[in-house]
């Protein structure tokens, strides 16, 4: 006599559980062979579990042959995130209102979408704004663009290949080609800008929040209106919110250690 449902479905479960374990820092990639001899079954049966676990983009093939853990995994360590990422990330948002009157933002990473995880209304009367939970692509505007510089190549094209490169101004850009010449340009600056991108006539800077272990888990931004965008007021925003990124990032890094 078989065993019930529910006990083959939580047997399932486990083994795709300890499936997930078996990558460390020092075997990032596993093939199905050794998955299997570490598990003690069947190569066909470990590859069928491998296979629900790509499915759910739990797992994914790494570059090399072999699989490693895939892009959902980053999706809920960044999940678990944002209690502590708001907590400090708000004294530094609210510090970028309070000097420049502009609305600050935090963003992060929700599947393969940026979300407005919080924001810090400024005191001008023409302001640009988001509201909270909202999502959008990527790759059109600075706070998607600072986190989508930091993502490891498989998981950007992952997300181009889903989302795409919709455009929504005529500034967007559209071009894969493009794109990653700019996210090139993001990386070694430090810093994202957009002209427009999402949104006519306005100008976003962003630079990206890394957890301690160096991964990306958000951004940290304003967007101004076009006639507040002048290279002078410009360049005290980009200093303003690089600074508040490396504070973040900093304060992430000293509240794991505060909680080891």
């Amino acid at each position: 006599m078989g065993l019930p449902r529910g006990a083959r479905t939580l047997n399932t479960l486990e083994k795709c559980v300890r499936i997930l374990t078996l990558f460390t820092e020092t075997t990032p990639v596993l093939g199905v062979a050794e998955i299997a001899e570490r598990l003690e079954l069947p190569r066909s049966t470990a590859y069928r579990y491998i296979s629900a676990l790509r499915a759910h983009r739990f797992l994914e093939e790494a570059p090399g042959g072999g699989y490693r853990l895939g892009g959902r995994i980053l999706e809920l360590a960044a999940t678990m995130a944002r209690k502590p990422l708001r907590e400090v990330a708000l004294p530094h948002m609210e510090r970028i209102a309070r000097e420049t009157g502009e609305t600050a933002l935090l963003c992060g990473l929700r599947e393969h979408v940026g979300v407005c995880l919080e924001k810090v209304d400024g005191t001008h009367a023409l302001r640009v704004s988001y509201e909270l939970g909202e999502t959008y692509p990527l790759h059109a505007g600075a706070t998607g663009k600072a986190i989508l510089a930091h993502l490891d190549p498989a998981e950007l094209e992952a997300v181009i290949g889903d989302v795409g490169l919709p455009r929504f101004t005529a500034t967007t850009i559209t071009s894969e080609g493009r794109l990653k010449k700019e996210l090139a340009k993001i990386r070694a600056c430090g810093y994202a800008e957009s002209e427009g991108e999402s949104l006519a006539g306005t100008h976003g800077i962003a630079s990206p929040i890394f957890s301690p272990s160096g991964r990306v888990v958000g951004s940290v931004g304003v967007s101004v209106p076009d006639l507040r965008a002048e290279e002078k007021n410009r360049e005290r925003l980009i200093r303003l919110v690089v600074e508040a990124a490396k504070k973040i990032s900093e304060g992430l890094t000293a509240q794991e250690a505060r909680q080891r």
